[in-house]
């Protein structure tokens, strides 16, 4: 099982390269879409990483990601903050299991 990145941030793209993890960056809703498509294609990849501002780009793919079996999306926040404001994991979990706080 692999991790990917989807990342609106030059920042986050280079420090998860250097932890070993393939990424792109994204800047339009287009390409965004077309780096889901293509991750999600790689049946290598279990877990899809994602800026809170790459992920804004194209909640619909977001959403429909969520609902499937692999990769697993998981949200984190952008180097600015964006997306900082609270456990993104824990909360993905818990809505996946149905509890709502």
């Amino acid at each position: 099982m692999k991790f990917a990145l989807i990342s609106d941030s030059t920042d986050a793209l280079i420090g998860m390269r250097l932890a070993g993890v393939e990424g792109v960056r994204v800047s339009t809703p287009e390409e965004a879409r077309a780096a889901f498509e293509n991750f999600c294609a790689d049946e290598e990849i279990g877990i899809l990483l994602m800026t809170a501002g790459a992920a804004a780009l194209c909640p619909e793919a977001v959403e429909a990601l969520k609902a499937g079996n692999r990769p697993v999306p998981v949200c984190i926040p952008d180097s600015d903050g964006n997306g900082a404001d609270g456990d993104t994991v824990t909360q993905y979990i818990r809505e996946a299991i149905g509890i709502k706080l």
